[in-house]
């Protein structure tokens, strides 16, 4: 400690210290806690060898006492390997932590990052390959395809165009699915809050595996796969029409399908909720087709042909009521 500290020190213990004294130890004790550590040192070791209040007070051997008994510390030798390990340790937490920031707050870091927010946009790749976003799609991709392979992300759903290339596979990352192609067109549906990821195959083949286990299926036009996102399992059927991506296309096709299936197409389409009133109506066929038709139109089209009854419960949710099919 500063030999104008401690006699400044002693001044302000004794409240004889002046203004100008005391904003000084003040500003010094703020510089660094090894500073309040030595004026606490000290404080105590005064309040241990001050004389009593009625004694005349002799400062010099006060301090000299004080100073005696603050003997200094020993420095602490710590070996150099010992020195290198903390350093290295540090490196890697720091590390850990810029991998964590970077895996929940930047995972797409480095890459182009495409969205389509509350509207549907197409985007060409670098490779000349195009694709169509749905509403509330991300798509992040290299901007050069120079690795081994094309890779891109998806958050949402997207209508795929794929330049074929066998010497650099296209590979699309996808919730828990990994989709790989060589040159095709087919759709994906995979949206984060859906417990699902769906693929249906316009042209060429497709493979559609889960990243977290070994579930596969090999996808060709006319079919279609489901990953289970909880099971990790991977399940292929047969498609019923070209309706999974009519957001795209804008056309809805039904050729004597069910009214069940029907309204679910329709759901997915509008983004709205068909019930029926009784299970009977299940059975109720239906065929037509439209092009860019508004729902009411769709709607109208249905009570009309079947004899139902359309009943409106709220903005988003409508009620098909009648006397079923048989």
């Amino acid at each position: 400690m500063d030999s104008r500290y401690w006699d400044i020190a002693a001044k302000s213990f004794k409240g004889k210290a002046t203004p100008a004294e005391e904003e000084a130890l003040r500003q010094w004790l703020n510089q660094s806690p090894e500073h309040r550590e030595q004026y606490q040192a000290q404080q105590q070791l005064w309040r241990l060898t001050a004389p009593a209040p009625a004694t005349a007070v002799d400062t010099d051997s006060a301090w000299r006492k004080v100073r005696a008994q603050l003997q200094p510390q020993q420095a602490k030798v710590i070996p150099l390997h010992r020195q290198l390990w903390r350093v290295a340790a540090a490196v890697v937490v720091l590390v850990g932590i810029a991998w964590l920031a970077k895996l929940y707050f930047l995972p797409y870091y480095g890459l182009e990052v495409v969205r389509s927010g509350s509207g549907q946009m197409a985007v060409i790749l670098p490779d000349s390959s195009q694709v169509w976003l749905n509403k509330g799609t991300t798509l992040a991709y290299n901007p050069d395809f120079n690795g081994p392979q094309r890779e891109v992300h998806l958050e949402g759903e997207a209508f795929f165009e794929v330049k074929r290339n066998p010497q650099q596979p296209f590979v699309i990352e996808a919730e828990n699915s990994k989709t790989q192609v060589l040159g095709t067109s087919f759709n994906l549906r995979a949206y984060p809050h859906e417990q699902t990821v769906e693929l249906t195959v316009a042209t060429g083949k497709v493979a559609f595996t889960s990243s977290k286990s070994s579930a596969q299926a090999i996808v060709t036009p006319g079919y279609g796969a489901i990953l289970q996102k909880q099971e990790n399992s991977v399940e292929k059927y047969e498609l019923a029409g070209e309706n999974a991506w009519a957001w795209k296309s804008g056309k809805l096709h039904f050729g004597g399908k069910p009214l069940k299936e029907v309204l679910a197409a329709l759901e997915r389409y509008y983004g709205v909720t068909l019930q029926l009133a009784h299970p009977g109506l299940e059975n109720c066929r239906f065929t037509g087709t439209f092009q860019n038709s508004e729902l009411q139109e769709v709607l109208q089209v249905l009570e009309a042909s079947l004899q139902l009854e359309i009943i409106k419960q709220d903005e988003h949710t409508y009620t098909l009521a009648g006397n079923g099919c048989h």
